[in-house]
């Protein structure tokens, strides 16, 4: 008898605990709700749930890219929203079948980041035709319903390009790494091939440039082909960081020491190799790509509010030169941002009730 009551006894024990983790888990599944005060819907709490967003990636390598990721993830929780990441490393086809992938998960926004035009404007309409707001960094995607975001990319092919004719003084042979079809470097040539038409002393003698991974290391094996076959050059263009890393490869590789690197784009890493003792990569035209990140996300959100968003919402660049980050005592981003506040952070795509 005492054993059956025992076993009663034991049973009743399991069935108020399943009772208990039950209730715990119907909790626990109802989740976070994205809800913040004074915010209008769908932030202020009236979905009941926890906003959703994807990023959907092309470039992925790289510290610029890391940090925009970042930048993504840190403003969409402090928004109060999740990410789900999706896409793979230059792969195109990823990317499209990914807006599919974004769509049946029932997202309530779609960051675009990077890719090919030609194969992510008919997704992107298939994301807004399925009532999902979209934003774009650095990838025209020929839509007025797509913001465009992006740093001032003719501003950074301007600020490189000049900086090589005033160190020169107007008269140099130079190489340039050039991959066309991506937005960013496409805009940023623009201005490169208008001051080196009106510099008749600034000449192009070598074209390379690659996207395969490893990026650096591939653009160090061209570049060293280059700089073997034209003992001449003395400056070299990187308009992206990952190629100018490559340069600076390139030049270790074969032990030339009288080509200036000039680039666009910074990371710690890069901050390491510029303050180096007579280091080559000599400038750079760089925002935040943190910011970037950010600055995605806050015009996604004010798109999810009905807000009116600007077709282009541009983030300003700033140059920094090895000898400027010497001087700062700079050794990595966030001493960058110490000594340089206005570069952490912009007013792009800021509403009022977005918490900082």
């Amino acid at each position: 008898m005492r054993r059956s009551v025992g076993f009663f006894l034991i049973l009743l024990m399991f069935v108020g605990a399943g009772t208990l983790f039950a209730g715990g888990g119907a909790e626990a599944r109802r989740g976070p709700v994205t809800d913040i005060p004074g915010a209008p819907a769908p932030f202020d709490g009236s979905t009941g749930r926890q906003l959703h967003i994807a990023h959907l990636s092309y470039l992925q390598e790289g510290e610029f890219m890391q940090m925009y990721r970042a930048g993504v993830e840190q403003q969409a929780a402090l928004l109060g929203m999740r990410v789900t990441v999706l896409g793979r490393h230059t792969d195109a086809q990823s990317q499209a079948n990914a807006v599919s992938q974004a769509i049946n998960l029932g997202v309530d926004g779609i960051v675009i980041q990077h890719g090919l035009t030609e194969t992510m404007v008919g997704p992107a309409q298939e994301a807004l035709d399925a009532g999902i707001p979209v934003v774009a960094f650095d990838v025209d995607l020929e839509n007025p319903r797509i913001p465009q975001i992006a740093q001032n990319d003719p501003q950074h092919g301007r600020n490189a390009i000049e900086a090589i004719v005033s160190d020169f003084n107007g008269q140099v042979d130079m190489a340039y790494v050039r991959v066309a079809g991506i937005l960013p470097l496409d805009k940023r040539d623009g201005p490169i091939q208008e001051v080196v038409a009106r510099e008749s002393g600034v000449r192009i003698v070598a074209q390379t440039g690659t996207l395969d991974s490893p990026i650096s290391t591939q653009n160090a094996a061209q570049a060293t082909a280059v700089l073997r076959a034209n003992p001449n050059i003395r400056a070299y263009l990187a308009p992206y960081d990952e190629f100018a890393k490559g340069i600076v490869l390139a030049l270790e590789e074969i032990g030339r020491d009288n080509v200036k690197v000039y680039s666009i784009d910074i990371s710690t890493q890069d901050i390491e190799i510029m303050t180096q003792p007579n280091s080559p990569w000599v400038m750079t035209s760089a925002v935040n790509p943190s910011e970037m990140g950010a600055a995605s996300v806050r015009a996604l959100a004010q798109l999810m509010v009905g807000e009116n968003v600007p077709q282009d919402i541009l983030v300003e660049p700033m140059i920094f030169t090895s000898e400027m980050l010497v001087e700062a005592g700079v050794q990595n981003m966030e001493e960058l941002m110490d000594a340089f506040p206005e570069f952490a952070t912009s007013n792009a795509a800021r509403s009022p009730w977005m918490p900082r």
